[in-house]
């Protein structure tokens, strides 16, 4: 017996734009609440930020290509029951453009990249083709735009709630790629391989994966993208393309990730708009959106994507319904490989409860379809006689296929990427979970947040905080709200479900870290929304929490950077639009005359961040071979001098406090050690005294 779910309409009664001030007076007015918020925050760098954000214009040169291409692919499904159960219909399927648009851009950006055919006018001819397939249809938009002549009701204005946060995000994305966000090692991976896989993608003319980093294997949707960019960039401004590239990526990021929230509010799900408004000022103001919004990351399409497949999965009926399903679900987990345990998981459990069995087989078959390309590029990049290919590699590296590694550096990454051990217990792991959300304050601040904000040297609260401070307040809305979701009706429990299935899936699948708990906040917000249409009380103390969370976004930048109510000291000056600010640019942007050029060639030994280096880069991530490490271990000093010479090296550069770190943690080879170092310097490595960061240190080869 199929089950069937009733619906009510979630649009509002039409009604004439003349009795009252029309919707779209919401856009000019909260942006103008936007730029103030802005310059309130960043104060005497706000001419920085704007400038920034001006110069940021190249993420539009991906954005409008993949909306109008979306629009084209839309185009005959605008009279399906989804687009209808959303309060603006127009809106939901401008999001759902965007995301279908993005995902054929990067699947034909791989498609190019494996044939060896990456180059800025091959691109800039796809984006041109893209834009030219929708805009006929783009045209045709223009009746849809009436939704926004209908007249402002009053509950409306809380979406100005959003501007402190929507400031925040914009201000965090004009500063460099790694000098933000301690919590995220400022950005650490932007500089590893979310823009550094881009930038050797681009030198090699494809997207072959390469040895000396393994992300480079793992499915990078959204980073295709940021290679269109750079592509596009490099044939338009030269060399400082970088620049480009940069800022360009962070703010696409950040507008992608905007188009999520935007989802939460149209999404075609049994929600009136009060409770859409909340739940997208809950899933706008919670830090961690912020956070990774804001960095040149995939979680923003990660969220993207999971809005758009799980309100979907609460609706869908018609086989092209299904079909989108799974078109969204293969490109979420081939944008990052988490989603499959975040996003697809409780989807499939969503459609089991539904009793759509067949329904989920259809889903799965296009999801394996949209995935495959990706499962196809590793298993060719890992093919060796032993194996025929790991499709999923680095993950299963021991019994699928382990490629170019050894038994050792597969032993590594297994360490370094999977869950506490059993004997921690369930206890063990609920106090992980409690650590990693309600006590975190990038999910909401609690009073020790507020307080280090205002501290001369902040500290950061941690594990040694008392839980009562660490608290943050927005819990007392949302664990109440998962409470009353029984009450809400079948779409609040499959809800409830999907959350479930995500926490079960972090607790089990990931390395329990906060960040990777973020797609709960999808179905979170949606809970919350319902609560608050169910209790009038309820829904009071939800928006007074979720207003105090949005005035928490406005302090976030002040410990990180020292904006809002002046710098933290006289030293501190934010690198907001700087071009390269890392402890060690001195290197790359003032070398003495005529020792450093774009020729010079440099061994990174510790250090895998090489995105900002101009000139030929030679390294590995701590899961890949350690060439340096390597010869000292086959022939000792005189053959790792030689592998330099052999290799063309001019100058080898050494980060200790990077070896030791990951020597704890993910097991650094042990034989580079400052006395094997002192050996080569014995046989005629000159160590450059003009040094500007401790720790680091840079060897001149002969």
């Amino acid at each position: 017996m199929k089950r069937h779910i009733a619906y009510r309409r979630t649009q509002e009664p039409s009604t004439s734009g003349t009795n009252g001030t029309p919707r779209w007076v919401l856009i000019p007015v909260m942006g103008l609440a936007t730029l103030l918020a802005m310059v309130i925050i960043s104060g005497s760098q706000s001419t920085k930020v704007l400038s920034t954000l001006f110069n940021s214009a190249w993420a539009g040169v991906i954005l409008l290509p993949a909306i109008l291409l979306g629009l084209a692919i839309t185009h005959r499904l605008r009279e399906l029951p989804i687009m209808q159960l959303s309060p603006w219909p127009l809106g939901f399927r401008l999001v759902l453009s965007a995301a279908l648009g993005m995902g054929a851009l990067s699947l034909a950006t791989l498609a190019l990249g494996s044939s060896g055919l990456i180059s800025g006018p091959i691109c800039g001819a796809v984006l041109i083709l893209a834009a030219a397939a929708g805009y006929p249809f783009a045209r045709k938009l223009k009746p849809e735009l009436a939704f926004l002549l209908r007249p402002i009701q009053r509950r409306h204005w809380l979406i100005l709630l959003g501007c402190i946060p929507l400031a925040v995000l914009l201000i965090a994305a004009t500063f460099p790629a790694g000098t933000l966000w301690h919590t995220e090692g400022n950005g650490f991976d932007v500089l590893e391989y979310h823009l550094q896989l881009p930038r050797q993608f681009l030198a090699a003319h494809n997207t072959f994966p390469v040895h000396e980093n393994v992300y480079s294997y793992m499915p990078l949707n959204m980073e295709m993208l940021y290679l269109i960019l750079a592509a596009v960039a490099k044939s338009a401004v030269g060399r400082g393309y970088i620049y480009a590239l940069v800022f360009g990526a962070q703010i696409l990021h950040a507008a992608v990730t905007l188009l999520a929230v935007g989802g939460i509010l149209l999404a075609p799900i049994n929600l009136k708009a009060l409770g859409r408004i909340l739940a997208a000022l809950l899933v706008l103001t919670t830090p961690w959106t912020l956070v990774v919004g804001s960095l040149a990351y995939n979680d923003g399409s990660v969220l993207l994507y999971g809005v758009l497949a799980i309100s979907l999965a609460c609706v869908a009926t018609r086989w092209p319904e299904w079909l989108i399903l799974g078109v969204l679900l293969g490109l979420a987990v081939g944008t990052k490989m988490t989603a499959g345990v975040m996003v697809a998981l409780p989807v499939a459990a969503m459609l089991l409860a539904r009793r759509h069995f067949r329904q989920l087989a259809i889903v799965a078959l296009t999801a394996l379809l949209l995935y495959s390309p990706w499962m196809a590029r590793s298993m060719v990049a890992t093919h060796s006689s032993h194996s025929i290919g790991n499709p999923i590699f680095p993950i299963f590296s021991g019994t699928l296929g382990r490629g170019h590694w050894s038994k050792a550096l597969a032993r590594r990454f297994d360490r370094g990427h999977v869950s506490p051990p059993r004997d921690a217990g369930i206890f063990g792991h609920l106090h992980a979970l409690a650590d990693q959300s309600i006590l975190n304050r990038q999910w909401s601040p609690g009073i020790a947040a507020w307080a280090d904000a205002f501290c001369t040297r902040p500290h950061f609260p941690g594990p040694k905080t008392p839980w009562l401070f660490r608290l943050g307040p927005v819990w007392l809305a949302v664990l109440p709200a998962i409470a009353l979701a029984l009450f809400c009706g079948f779409q609040s429990w499959l809800m409830t479900l999907c959350l479930a299935v995500q926490v079960l899936a972090w607790l089990t699948c990931t390395q329990l870290q906060a960040r990777f708990l973020l797609p709960a906040v999808i179905p979170a917000a949606w809970i919350l929304g319902m609560a608050a249409e169910l209790l009038p009380g309820f829904r009071a103390a939800a928006t007074a929490l979720i207003a105090l969370q949005a005035a928490a976004c406005g302090l976030l930048l002040r410990p990180e950077a020292g904006l809002f109510l002046g710098p933290i000291s006289a030293r501190t000056r934010p690198p907001i639009g700087a071009a390269i600010s890392l402890p060690y640019d001195w290197l790359l942007t003032t070398p003495p005359p005529g020792q450093f050029t774009r020729h010079t060639t440099y061994y990174l030994e510790g250090l895998s961040a090489p995105l900002y280096i101009q000139g030929r880069v030679i390294y590995a991530t701590v899961f890949d071979r350690n060439k340096l490490a390597r010869a000292f271990h086959h022939g000792g000093a005189r053959a790792a001098l030689q592998y330099l010479q052999k290799h063309h090296v001019n100058y080898l550069v050494v980060d200790w406090p990077e070896i030791i770190r990951l020597r704890k943690t993910y097991g650094f080879d042990p034989i580079i050690t400052r006395n094997n170092v002192a050996r080569l310097q014995a046989l005629g490595l000159s160590l450059i005294p003009e040094q500007t960061t401790p720790g680091i240190e840079i060897y001149r080869v002969p």
